[in-house]
């Protein structure tokens, strides 16, 4: 689709090529483009295929591409190389930065942080495959759409995450602690699997730790300078200061057991230590002022900041019984809110989401798109991990025959069958998670397309807790001052806000042109991650 109108263009300059300063004004682009991983470049996931298809577009809508950004590298965090200097070009550019041409929007970005920084450039950003350009011009129906192709890639990833987490599980389940090695241990690979073992040259002398703390005879400082003189040191060499000793002395895994996701698991690794003596050291522990848990868990807890000092709003009980909130420093000395009433305010401030006509057709719209991008990402990643499978077999295969006709030797075939064995069973457990992952992959934009219709009403048939996960999703800030609630809602429901008139309530700034931002604390959006949505929620 031919670009819509931009309004800026790299100046030419200094440190720009020379074909950058033949270029019109507002015919200069860059180029982005990303694979996921380095097996993905091997595998022809094609840096060149995305090379070839901006230049074409870049050709035939008369830009001229000034400079190219490659990324070959995960996205699942940020800090990609090439992205970072990317944004360092267009912040240098400033109004007149160059158009960014990307394939889609899973090559450009794939978590919310790099977004917010992509979009705070304010640039012209043309998404090729898709046929978008999202400008500071986009009607909020294409950056609300936009954010949602945003939020189902990360889901994606998020959900390729948790099925790697649910085999971390099962292996807890198991008895087999699923991390990196304590001090003590080493982890090694028996059977295909990666399990924990004794050090030979460290575990005496983490086991000496606990004997000398149990004596009551020694501080950790002195446990410190024992383990300096006996050469215990850190995996990379260094001393072990007093905090990670202290640790140390803290992980029931030297005892048997280990805490993993939350829950404690009774572990079938090799113990250093018996339970009881694990026991005691903690009893000595524990009598010092260490840190200790909170005593309560309240529904609104970390949502709000106060709108006088910026501070925490914190929560209290009275009377045993009910809950309420006020400014942790009590700067104003302003009067309690009940949590009763703040859970109004909040429903009062998520009511004016409305999710017009034409913006649901266009979300339906993306929403096959997106599905579509998914299902041909998971398929050529079963079929990668298929060949995996396959030539691995085959190299079992003829390395048994070779064995049975005395070209290699038993020691040197039961070698390369672990190393091998090990490899396809990786290759099959990828297989069935993606497998497990397509049929997920649609979970964010259809709770999405369900907050967005119903939010108000999702949020007032549920308990305060519940209502908590709601917020965390719709909003990035809620502000406390006056005994009125003032909210900024989250990408992309930000687009969905529509200003009404009226005169001021205690549940906010209705009458605001500008509902997003009364104030602003700049605080990081609290969790970025999605519900799962009910079956019934697929629309059409």
């Amino acid at each position: 689709m031919p670009p819509s109108k931009t309004r800026r263009s790299a100046r030419p300059g200094r440190g720009n090529h020379a074909k950058e300063a033949e270029v019109p004004t507002g015919k200069q682009a860059v180029l982005y483009a990303r694979v996921s991983s380095r097996e993905q470049e091997r595998e022809g996931f094609s840096i060149p295929a995305q090379q070839a298809c901006l230049k074409k577009y870049a050709s035939d809508n008369g830009f001229a591409i000034v400079q190219e950004f490659i990324d070959v590298e995960t996205a699942k965090k940020t800090g990609r190389t090439a992205f970072t200097q990317l944004l360092a070009l267009l912040k240098k550019k400033g109004a007149k930065a160059p158009v960014v041409l990307v394939e889609k929007t899973d090559r450009l970005y794939r978590n919310l942080k790099d977004w917010v920084a992509l979009d705070e450039m304010r640039v012209d950003v043309h998404f090729v495959k898709e046929g978008i350009v999202v400008s500071e011009e986009s009607r909020s129906s294409e950056k609300f759409i936009h954010g949602i192709k945003v939020l189902m890639a990360k889901n994606y990833v998020d959900n390729l995450s948790e099925e790697v987490k649910k085999g971390m599980h099962q292996k807890c389940e198991e008895g087999h602690y699923p991390g990196m090695a304590p001090i003590g241990y080493l982890n090694v690979r028996e059977g295909g699997r990666s399990l924990l073992a004794t050090d030979p040259e460290r575990a005496l002398l983490v086991r000496n730790l606990f004997d000398l703390y149990d004596r009551g005879e020694h501080s950790i400082d002195d446990l410190a300078e024992y383990a300096q003189q006996s050469g215990l040191r850190g995996k990379k060499g260094g001393l072990l200061g007093s905090a990670v000793i202290h640790n140390a002395l803290r992980n029931p895994l030297y005892a048997g057991q280990f805490h993993w996701g939350g829950k404690s698991y009774v572990g079938n690794d090799p113990a250093l230590i018996t339970w009881a003596l694990f026991e005691r050291v903690q009893a000595r522990l524990d009598g010092h002022p260490y840190t200790r848990g909170r005593s309560h868990d309240f529904a609104f807890a970390g949502l709000v900041t106060c709108g006088h000092c910026k501070g925490a709003v914190t929560a209290e009980i009275k009377k045993e019984k009910y809950v309420y909130y006020h400014c942790s420093t009590r700067c104003q000395r302003e009067a309690f809110v009940s949590e009763a009433k703040l859970a109004a305010m909040f429903a009062a401030a998520v009511r004016p989401l409305k999710l017009p006509e034409d913006v649901r057709e266009a979300f339906l719209a993306s929403l096959k798109d997106s599905r579509r991008d998914i299902e041909v990402d998971v398929r050529a990643r079963t079929v990668a991990a298929q060949a995996r499978l396959e030539r691995v077999t085959r190299l079992i295969n003829a390395a048994y025959e070779d064995k049975l006709e005395g070209r290699i030797d038993d020691a040197f075939f039961n070698s390369k069958r672990s190393e091998w064995e090990t490899q396809r069973a990786e290759a099959a457990e990828e297989i069935q998670r993606l497998t497990r992952v397509s049929a997920k992959s649609l979970d964010t934009a259809i709770y999405v397309f369900e907050l967005a219709n119903r939010a108000y009403d999702l949020l007032i048939s549920r308990e305060p807790r519940d209502q908590r996960r709601l917020l965390e999703i719709l909003l990035s800030n809620s502000v406390l001052a006056e005994g009125k609630l003032t909210v900024t809602f989250a990408s992309p429901f930000d687009q969905l806000t529509e200003p009404t008139t009226g005169p001021e309530t205690e549940n906010g700034d209705p009458g605001s042109p500008d509902r997003r931002h009364s104030v602003w604390s700049g605080r990081q959006d609290s969790n970025l991650r999605l519900l799962g949505p009910k079956p019934s929620a697929l629309p059409g």
